[in-house]
């Protein structure tokens, strides 16, 4: 009967993986997340102009724990290659440890990016006083310390018998339940309200800009790609973690397996691939990073480029004031990517209304 048993397991394991499927989608998502982190953490650390600038930090955190959830993907992908170690209390438990504590840390990391932007283009002149390298190094200690602690969690509690095979099935319910899920929910709520204040203050600058000058021909730039991050930006961490934590719920009521289960791994490659997409979403869309990106992957330093930048990467208070409504106003400039104005596109006034997260620089003006 038991070898009856394991045979049955070796044959679903075979069937689940036999096509190849899952593990070139798997191989496909570790070189994206691998790749494009240790380039963007590479970036940072040669770049004197990156490593300098405060919400850079938030990245550099951001690109370590999502390299690290393309390193524990081939961990995970062990339990469907083979089934001796499904049964074995430890390598389970470290299979949980792992992939938790790497994408804990990611999702942590995302709310504190978000948070550090909020910041800059909400409260822009107070931002040198709130986000301090100090301030920053805390909390980003603080998103490390917290996803080691709700990661080990499993280690000293969990469900785990002999019977049972390697799934979610381990994590006690009242865990899962009234810490996980919350905190997740908690987690995507807050960042739904970030960027909407984000984008709404955006669209104030935009409209303040057009109403005192006559740039009519730019009337949409600004607002139409200030939609368009928000979306990608919040739009991509829905997209790809809400569904693992409503397929999760789900095995946890059903009290079905997740092992070998076509709807949970889709879930979970969808989670994991967020991981991978951020590279492109915080700091590929950054034309200081691809600059430095070009330097490294032509084998040049990016602190010798020559090449004439006109964007700001820093959340620094201006130093310039702009007259609207017969008063003087202290214009923040904050990190987003300023597009060269040409006379094609504008008539007596420069726009530089910011074509990212929505910002605005005012600096031509006297």
């Amino acid at each position: 009967m038991m070898g009856e048993t394991s045979t049955e397991n070796s044959t679903t394991v075979s069937d689940y993986v036999g096509g190849g499927l899952w593990i070139t989608v798997y191989c496909i998502i570790i070189v994206c997340a691998i790749a494009g982190n240790t380039l963007t953490l590479f970036a940072i650390a040669a770049s004197r102009q990156l490593s300098s600038m405060v919400s850079n930090q938030f990245i550099f955190s951001l690109g370590v724990s999502d390299l690290l959830v393309g390193l524990s993907i081939p961990y995970h992908m062990c339990f469907y290659l083979t089934d001796s170690i499904i049964h074995n209390e430890t390598t389970c438990l470290a299979r949980f440890v792992l992939i938790s504590f790497a994408c804990a840390s990611s999702i942590l990391n995302l709310l504190f990016v978000a948070t550090d932007r909020y910041t800059a283009i909400v409260h822009p002149l107070k931002y040198n006083q709130y986000m301090t390298r100090q301030n920053a190094t805390f909390l980003i200690s603080l998103v490390w310390i917290l996803s080691l602690t709700f990661s080990t969690v499993p280690i000293y509690w969990n469900t785990w018998t002999e019977e049972k095979t390697c799934d979610v099935q381990i994590i006690p319910e009242v865990y899962f339940n009234f810490v996980l899920t919350p905190m997740f929910v908690l987690i995507w709520g807050v960042m739904l309200l970030v960027y909407i204040k984000i984008w709404r203050e955006a669209s104030k600058h935009a409209k303040r800009i057009r109403s005192t000058t006559n740039l009519h021909k730019c009337h949409n730039i600004n607002d139409t790609k200030s939609i368009q991050v928000v979306m990608l930006t919040l739009g991509c961490f829905s997209i790809c973690w809400m569904p693992y934590f409503i397929v999760t719920t789900y095995f946890r009521i059903s009290g079905s397996s997740s092992q070998f289960s076509l709807l949970y791994e889709i879930a979970f490659t969808l989670a994991v691939c967020n991981s991978g997409m951020n590279p492109v979403i915080y700091a590929w869309k950054n034309s200081n990073f691809r600059e430095a990106f070009w330097c490294l992957l032509t084998c040049h330093s990016p602190n010798n480029s020559t090449k004439k930048t006109n964007y700001i990467t820093n959340h620094v208070p201006s130093s310039k004031k702009s007259s609207i409504g017969g008063h003087d106003n202290v214009v923040a400039q904050t990190e987003i990517e300023i597009e060269s104005p040409t006379p094609k596109d504008y008539d007596e006034h420069e726009c530089s209304v910011s074509t990212e997260m929505t910002t605005v620089n005012t600096s031509t003006w006297s």
